[in-house]
């Protein structure tokens, strides 16, 4: 069973990926970390709360507010893609409370006590996540590794053409966390943009009458309404849960990568192909992949 922390910005792919962890036998979640991104910090942190509530989770995964901005300026949001709030559907009204530490403390808390065994899930900007490494080299050896949904490596981005979102609202703490020396999978948008579920397939796209399986088409059935031009919803971040439970669905070159801060290219992801601590996804097996997904959020 893997030890995981997840660090999100919920965000409907978010929203799936967070039902594809709570139902998995294989992840342990020692706790939510949220960030602004897809929507403002207020907004992704009460979707978190919700769906974690509303999937069960409850109290056993506890809940730690982070940074509502980037390293420099403000984070852009993306409603247009996500929907209202961030979510596009209602959920319950919840009483859980978020934890008492922030998410900088919360991660260096879980790292120092699950000690070369935390692999964090990084699914939103990576804000909070280089400022619990910065200037702690002790934390940077205690996290095992570090699973990040983000970066176009080979590929066009989807912001601009040459950045992925979560990347291009912080280039300055990707750059950190991709330089850290910390053993990193880098799950972009070269391979999460060939694992999609089809408007023609559903709906239902997720087979079963689950809280998650029917929440999991609310949120597909939302999206693929609001924007008719969209013919298949890419499992950007639930993508990358699936490669912390099996990780042989990617194909990964080994590269030293950096990232562009600055000017027309920022948040390019720039790698350096031969060695290097970041496992940078080249390939999927697509089908394998929407079978974890799947089969996760229909549990």
């Amino acid at each position: 069973m893997h030890k995981v922390l997840i660090d999100t910005d919920p965000g409907t792919d978010d929203a799936l990926a967070i039902l594809m962890a709570l139902n998995s036998p294989d992840l342990l979640i020692e706790g939510i970390t949220t960030v602004g991104g897809n929507a403002t910090l207020a907004q992704t942190t009460e979707n978190a709360l919700r769906l974690v509530d509303y999937a069960g989770g409850g109290r056993d995964v506890p809940i730690a507010v982070g940074a509502d901005r980037p390293a420099r300026g403000s984070f852009s949001y993306a409603y247009h893609v996500h929907g209202a709030e961030g979510l596009g559907v209602d959920l319950p009204a919840t009483t859980l409370k978020t934890h008492r530490a922030d998410a900088v403390d919360f991660i260096r808390d879980c790292a120092s006590s699950n000690r070369r065994r935390l692999t964090i899930i990084a699914l939103g900007p990576l804000t909070n996540v280089a400022a619990a490494l910065d200037g702690r080299p002790d934390i940077a050896k205690a996290i095992a590794a570090i699973v990040v949904m983000g970066g176009a490596v080979q590929v066009r981005g989807n912001i601009t053409p040459h950045a992925e979102f979560n990347i291009h609202e912080d280039p300055w703490s990707a750059d950190a966390v991709l330089t850290s020396g910390v053993s990193v999978t880098l799950v972009g948008l070269d391979v999460t943009q060939r694992t999609s579920l089809h408007r023609s397939e559903g709906p239902p796209w997720i087979k079963g009458t689950s809280k998650s399986a029917r929440l999991g088409n609310r949120i597909l059935e939302g999206r693929f309404r609001e924007r008719a031009d969209v013919r298949e919803y890419h499992l950007h971040d639930p993508l990358a849960v699936a490669a912390t439970i099996e990780p042989d669905i990617l194909t990964c070159r080994r590269a030293h990568v950096s990232v562009v801060k600055d000017g027309e290219e920022r948040g390019r992801t720039v790698a350096s192909y031969g060695d290097g601590p970041v496992n940078v996804a080249i390939g999927v097996d697509v089908e394998r992949a929407l079978e974890v997904v799947r089969t996760l959020i229909s549990s």
